[in-house]
C-alpha cells in the first residue's frame, strides 16, 4: 500500500474561485470533499478524534481512497479546478506532522497482524481489544511496538501468518512452551546417554579380568 509523500503535485486545473466554508479548510479542500463524498466524521480533527485509533485508521484508508480517486479524474480529465496537491488532501483528514509521525509509519505495516487489521476495520469479525492489545493502551506508540516485532512477511508465509495472527500475549506463551519443551527433551536425551554409559561399564570391567 503506497503512501503520499509531501508536496506531490497529483491534480492541475483552472482556478477554483470561491471561500471556505469550514473551519481550518480552503475552498478548494470543500471541493475535494464535496466532489469525493467524504464522510465528514473523517474530517473531524478535534482532540476527541485524534485520540481514537479506529478514526484515524479509518481516516487513513479514505485519504489513501481520496488521492487515488483524485488521480483517476486528473487522468480522464474530470477535475478542471486548481492544483491539489497531496498536502491538501492530507490535511482534510488530519495534520501534516501527525500523518508523517504516525499514519504513514505505522499503518502500512498493519498487513502483518491480521487480527490487528480486522479490530481497526471494527466490523462484525473484529477481535475483542484483549486479544490483540491486552492490557496495554491502544495508542500508535504501542501499536508501533507490536507491529515492528514482526517480520515485513508475517502475512504470506504460512507459520508467520500464524504466529501473528495471534495476540502478543499467546505468541510470549507459545515461546516459553517451546524454550520448555526443548529444554526437557535436551534433558531426556542426556539421561539416555547416562544411562548407556553406565550399562556399558561392568561389561568393559569383566572383560579385562577374563
Amino acid at each position: 500500500m503506497d503512501t503520499p509523500g509531501s508536496s506531490t503535485n497529483i491534480v492541475s486545473g483552472s482556478a477554483l474561485v470561491g471561500s471556505s466554508s469550514g473551519p481550518g479548510l480552503s475552498a478548494i479542500q470543500e471541493l475535494i470533499i464535496s466532489t469525493l463524498n467524504i464522510p465528514l466524521h473523517l474530517t473531524d480533527r478535534s482532540a476527541k478524534a485524534k485520540a481514537d485509533i479506529r478514526m484515524a485508521y479509518a481516516k487513513y484508508l479514505a485519504l489513501l481512497d481520496a488521492i487515488k480517486s483524485m488521480s483517476k479524474m486528473v487522468t480522464s480529465g474530470t477535475w478542471t479546478y486548481k492544483t491539489v496537491t497531496n498536502d491538501d488532501i492530507i490535511e482534510i483528514f488530519m495534520s501534516k506532522s501527525a500523518y508523517f509521525k504516525n499514519h504513514a509509519k505505522v499503518f502500512p505495516m498493519v498487513n502483518r497482524y491480521p487480527m490487528m487489521e480486522r479490530w481497526l476495520s471494527n466490523g462484525d469479525d473484529s477481535p475483542s481489544d484483549y486479544d490483540v492489545w491486552g492490557y496495554q493502551r491502544h495508542t500508535f506508540d504501542v501499536l508501533r511496538s507490536i507491529l515492528s516485532a514482526l517480520p515485513a512477511d508475517a502475512k504470506v508465509k504460512g507459520k508467520a501468518k500464524s504466529d501473528s495472527s495471534s495476540p502478543p500475549a499467546e505468541q510470549r506463551r507459545r515461546k516459553v512452551v517451546a524454550r520448555t519443551v526443548n529444554k526437557k527433551g535436551k534433558q531426556r536425551a542426556d539421561d539416555r546417554k547416562k544411562g548407556d554409559s553406565k550399562r556399558g561399564s561392568p561389561s568393559k570391567t569383566r572383560h579385562a579380568h577374563t
